[in-house]
């Protein structure tokens, strides 16, 4: 029973969302006819982790059916109407939480029913409320046009030719934004996609419908135009310019000199957006061996924190991939003291299935970095629930780096081993990363079989050959330990 999609539910639900759920149970506008509040209440000891032995559905049945014997057919018609009923509960909490959302639907009653010229200041003040952006959560520009279009049916009604044209004048000018930032942030998946992953997405159709415009000329000349949204255009101008010259650093500049200039008129999710951007521009040029983007790469990261825009909003979590970043960028900074502020302040900001996984990897970078082995050993060695991709890579290059400084040559040896297996298996990684490891096991492996004495190879030939190697990873670091054989 653990495994069924109610449970999935459920197990989303805070203590408050479980009692508003019993009471959004007793409304006449739930469809089921059985007595499913029963079954929640079943449930409600179980929650919230629902991973106890006695979570079983023939128990569940007994305590709301004492004395029948168990019908599958009809437990199984109770968990589909509950679980029915709590996707319901969460489409009205999800309305009820976004009061755009909700005045939305209540106009397209109103319109539906003719009420809109008795409603028509609901409609004015409903417009006053969004904030202008990109971002899809938003949904800025769909709902923009949704009001838009009320309205040339409001001025329509009443003749007023001249407002109902400028209604339809913001109307086709969102969506003319709207598919210029769509292009945008298409072309930008792309790169990250094939930088990352080593895939492509979108099809022949995406393609062709792009190249049937010049995204650039259009993007200035849109640009130029004194519209609602021209800060907007000009600031993912300058960041389809960082996609498409990528190799040219002034389009990164001005870029973050525009961000910086607008930050304090822009919402948090466009903040985090942009921040996101040159995130991943960073880490790019870094990755090309270009050092100075590491002292940048970490700034724009701390000004990202100090601007509350790790996530789009409040309620969402930071990713992963971002607190996991900040850690290997402080790493290769040497601003190893800010790591441990940073642990302290910003840990809560994960979800908490990954906080412990992720507290304890950048508690072992920070020891490991105060060349702490045996407290970085504690760290790295505890068990990892959730490994993502990169994260999976990241555990063993550190582990790989305490055994040496240790001397534990066997498990190094044992390591080596597992992780080239692991390379070779893997489809999670993209080819250019899977080189950077590869190099760097090579080299490590050369230099551990010096270090325990099954290879007299000179450590100065393995450190003129790493020297010449830019496709790797932790390059400094085997220099050193090469140089500290030698």
């Amino acid at each position: 029973m653990k495994d069924i999609k109610l449970i999935e539910i459920l197990k989303t639900f805070d203590k408050d969302e479980i009692k508003s759920f019993r009471k959004f149970l007793h409304s006449p506008f739930v469809k089921s006819r059985r007595n499913i509040e029963a079954l929640l209440i079943g449930l409600i000891p179980f929650h919230p982790e629902f991973d106890s032995d006695k979570l079983e559905s023939k128990t569940i049945f007994r305590k709301m059916f004492p004395g029948e014997t168990f019908d599958e057919k009809k437990f199984n018609n109770l968990t589909a109407d509950l679980a029915r009923a709590a996707k319901d509960f969460i489409i009205h909490q999800t309305i009820e939480e976004d009061e755009n959302d909700a005045l939305l639907y209540l106009l397209k009653g109103y319109y539906k029913r003719n009420l809109l010229k008795q409603n028509f200041s609901l409609l004015k003040s409903t417009e006053e409320k969004l904030v202008p952006g990109f971002s899809d959560l938003s949904d800025f520009f769909s709902k923009f046009r949704r009001i838009n279009f009320l309205k040339t049916s409001f001025y329509s009604d009443e003749n007023d030719y001249e407002k109902l044209m400028d209604c339809e004048t913001k109307y086709f000018e969102a969506s003319a934004t709207q598919f210029i930032i769509d292009a945008v942030q298409y072309l930008s998946s792309e790169s990250a996609s094939a930088n990352t992953h080593g895939k492509k997405i979108g099809n022949h159709f995406t393609g062709s419908v792009l190249k049937c415009f010049d995204m650039e000329k259009l993007i200035k000349l849109t640009g130029k135009e004194n519209n609602l949204y021209s800060s907007l255009i000009t600031l993912h101008y300058y960041r389809l310019n960082t996609i498409i010259k990528p190799e040219d650093e002034k389009h990164y500049y001005k870029l973050k000199d525009y961000f910086y200039k607008v930050l304090s008129d822009i919402g948090r999710e466009e903040k985090h957006f942009i921040f996101s951007h040159l995130e991943n521009y960073c880490v790019g040029k870094v990755q090309g061996r270009n050092e100075k983007f590491i002292k940048e790469g970490l700034e724009i990261y701390k000004s990202m924190l100090e601007n509350n825009a790790f996530s789009f909003s409040e309620n969402e979590y930071m990713q992963v991939l971002s607190f996991r970043n900040i850690i290997l960028f402080c790493n290769m900074t040497g601003d190893y003291e800010w790591i441990k502020e940073f642990i302290e302040k910003y840990s809560f900001a994960l979800s908490p299935e990954y906080r412990e996984d992720m507290k304890n990897f950048a508690l072992a970078n920070y020891y490991f970095k105060m060349k702490d082995f045996g407290n970085a050993l504690s760290y790295i060695s505890k068990r990892f629930r959730h490994e993502f991709f990169l994260f999976k890579s990241d555990v063993k290059n550190l582990m790989l780096q305490i055994c040496f400084e240790l001397d534990n040559i066997e498990q190094a040896y044992s390591m080596v081993d597992s992780y080239k297996h692991f390379l070779s298996g893997t489809k999670e990684i993209a080819e250019n990363h899977k080189v950077r490891y590869e190099n760097f096991l090579k080299y490590y492996f050369d230099l551990l079989k010096i270090k325990s004495g099954q290879s007299k190879e000179k450590p100065s030939y393995i450190i003129s050959l790493i020297e010449k190697e830019n496709i790797i990873i932790l390059k400094k670091w085997l220099l050193e330990k090469a140089g500290e054989i030698k």
